[in-house]
């Protein structure tokens, strides 16, 4: 990698934390946009989840005190079994289904909310983890649990502190389950570094003014982003 690239990330993975920490949802897409430009599909995603784990441990530390525990646990529970499944697969799938697979979740999750689908089964955060957390292993994204959990009445500084912990969980167990089935992080440790070195400062800044900002305006701009994010994906995988 050159030092360009290391610096994308850095400016990259600030705005992905600030923006995480302002309304909870949606930086994580910056991170993958990133990552795409110089690593394929198949080594993206489990370097995607040591990034994440890194900048969620930050905000759940900053928020720890907004956490809805009624949701995190069961949810945290479900993603146990979710990730030990999902990385089966994960390893057994070619790089173009894995990524055409990605793109196609981020698009539908876009339009349709999933995670709402859940809301009629008992104990509903346990089956979206189980779900969320097994699309997120093999295809990086999940989306079934945001969907959800920003239908409920939980203001902004609660779901970012129930959403940043939920996460955090789950990336560490994908790293774990990626490293059982052989995954060395070794040569990305200089790529993790650098998202957390962006992902300390918008943190705190998030964490000031996370109250300040409209929610219609950042849905409209997330989608924007998001789908951009996608298409280039797609591209790059087939072409």
């Amino acid at each position: 990698m050159l030092i360009e690239h290391y610096l994308l990330l850095l400016v990259g993975s600030f705005f992905a934390t600030l923006m995480g920490s302002l309304v909870g949802v949606g930086g994580g897409f910056i991170i993958i946009g990133i990552l795409s430009i110089f690593l394929p599909i198949n080594i993206l995603i489990p370097v995607l989840a040591a990034i994440l784990a890194s900048i969620d441990l930050i905000r759940a530390i900053a928020f720890r005190q907004y956490l809805f525990k009624p949701i995190f646990f069961p949810f945290a529970l479900g993603c146990i079994v979710g990730v030990a499944c999902g990385t089966f697969f994960f390893v057994t799938l070619p790089e173009k289904v894995i990524g055409t697979g990605l793109v196609a979740l981020v698009i539908v999750t876009l339009f349709t909310p999933l995670g709402a689908k859940f809301n009629h089964l008992k104990h509903p955060y346990t089956w979206i983890g189980v779900t969320h957390s097994f699309l997120s292993t093999i295809f990086g994204f999940g989306g079934l649990f945001q969907s959800a959990i920003l239908r409920t009445k939980l203001v902004n500084l609660q779901l970012t502190a129930t959403l940043a912990t939920s996460f955090l969980v789950l990336e560490i167990l994908k790293i774990n389950f990626y490293m059982i089935h052989g995954f060395d992080y070794t040569p990305y440790l200089g790529i993790i570094l650098s998202a957390v070195g962006g992902a300390i400062p918008a943190s705190l800044i998030g964490r000031k003014y996370a109250v300040t900002i409209s929610d219609n305006f950042y849905r409209t701009f997330q989608k924007a982003i998001i789908g951009c994010i996608a298409m280039s994906i797609l591209a790059k995988v087939w072409w």
